[in-house]
Parts: C-alpha cells; sequence; structure tokens
C-alpha cells in the first residue's frame, strides 16, 4: 500500500506541474516541453538509481511525478490530430517528437554516468 500511496502522490505533483507548463505556453508547445523535460529528466533519474538504489524516491519520481507530468495519451492525441490534417506531418511529428524524447532521455542518462 506504501508504494501505492508514493504513486499517487507523486502523480499529483506530476499533474499540477504540467497544468503549471500548460497554463504559462499554448498546448502544442506544453506538449514538447513537458515530453522533453520529461524524458531528459527520467534518463538522468534512471542513471542515479542505476548508482544508488532507493526505490520510495524512484517510484515517486519516475513512475508517479514523471508518469503524470508526460502523458503518452496527450501524445497520442496529438499524433493521431497531426496524421488526419496531414499524414506526412503527422508521420514527421511523430517520428521527430519518438526520437527526440529518446535522445535527450539517453543524455540525461550518459550525462550522470559520467560517460561521453
Amino acid at each position: 500500500m506504501k508504494n501505492y500511496t508514493i504513486v499517487f502522490i507523486g502523480g499529483m505533483v506530476g499533474a499540477t506541474l504540467r497544468f503549471l507548463v500548460q497554463s504559462l505556453t499554448n498546448t502544442y508547445l506544453m506538449l514538447w516541453i513537458a515530453n522533453l523535460i520529461g524524458s531528459f529528466l527520467l534518463g538522468t533519474l534512471n542513471g542515479v538509481f542505476n548508482k544508488k538504489e532507493n526505490e520510495t524516491l524512484k517510484l515517486f519520481l519516475t513512475t508517479g511525478m514523471l508518469g503524470a507530468f508526460t502523458t503518452f495519451s496527450t501524445f497520442s492525441e496529438e499524433w493521431f490530430f497531426q496524421l488526419r490534417e496531414n499524414v506526412m506531418v503527422g508521420i514527421l511529428f511523430g517520428t521527430i517528437m519518438t526520437v527526440s524524447c529518446f535522445v535527450v532521455s539517453f543524455l540525461g542518462y550518459r550525462i550522470v554516468q559520467g560517460e561521453r
């Protein structure tokens, strides 16, 4: 039950942070900001927790907070919208978002691991 509570609290923090970003930017830009920042932080945290285990903090930050901050459903909705409007733009959008999130996640992980 403790882990559920930790994830729940982290999710509340992440959702609140996402709402803050959304209130400061337009929806389209918010998606890029949230996903790139969240992916970078997730990669970084995976590198940190790879060195030192703290399951409670890891659940709070990764599954809870970043899980709520970067929701795949919002990305999927925007991708579907782009595909409906213009298939090529939709394919480009989905590819660039996916690859860029992977790249920043990988960079965050490598930075913490001390590798270049």
